[in-house]
């Protein structure tokens, strides 16, 4: 029975070892479509003294993406909600050419707080700020089209402190960076690079 229970014991460790081992749980990849892009991106959040943590995060973060492009000669917007993979990163593939913006996130910090982050204009500056509700799609100031296969928006990082600032900064690639806390650097790809080393038979990244 000791016998029984030791080897029970012992393979759940492996297969608990395996699924943690795992770099990134891979969602299978879109065969691209005739005229479509590819919107890719990541989130890097840091914790700056919410419950007294000082902590960076990055995995299971809800985004909210809206497009734009042109259709029959309108302008039509959709909006996109999903989350982030382990390491950060996200994407919406097989999305009309256009203009994409990071319309917020919701991001679990310290021990119980689910922060959800909207943003306005100010000028022609985006802003972050916290939100009440849900999060919505408008936007005020759109960036230029992008007519590429491949639509990349970026490394978003938000700082979050315990009196309620967002600090938000946008990023190509990090690299050994150290950004609001101290002591702890990151490094990340750019989010096509990311991708195409994560999924190296895809036609997106040829």
């Amino acid at each position: 029975m000791k016998f029984i229970m030791y080897r029970f014991i012992v393979c759940v460790a492996v297969v608990l070892f395996m699924h943690c081992a795992s770099p990134v749980l891979k969602v299978e990849m879109e065969l691209p479509e005739a005229g479509r892009s590819i919107v890719v991106g990541a989130i890097l959040v840091e914790n700056d003294g919410i419950d007294d943590l000082y902590q960076a995060k990055t995995s299971n973060t809800t985004v909210v993406v809206v497009g734009r492009h042109t259709q029959d000669g309108k302008e039509v917007s959709d909006g996109y909600r999903l989350k982030t993979d382990k390491n950060g990163y996200f994407f919406i593939p097989n999305v009309p050419p256009g203009a994409y913006v990071l319309k917020g996130i919701e991001v679990d910090v310290g021990f119980t707080n689910r922060m959800m982050i909207s943003s306005r204009w100010e000028g022609n500056s985006q802003v972050y700020i916290p939100a009440d509700y849900m999060i919505d799609y408008t936007v005020r100031v759109w960036p230029d089209e992008v007519k590429e296969p491949v639509i990349d928006m970026g490394i978003h990082y938000f700082k979050l402190d315990h009196a309620g600032r967002i600090y938000h900064d946008q990023f190509v690639i990090l690299q050994n960076a150290v950004l609001g806390l101290k002591g702890i650097r990151h490094t990340m790809a750019r989010p096509k690079k990311y991708y195409e080393n994560l999924y190296p038979e895809s036609k997106w990244f040829e």
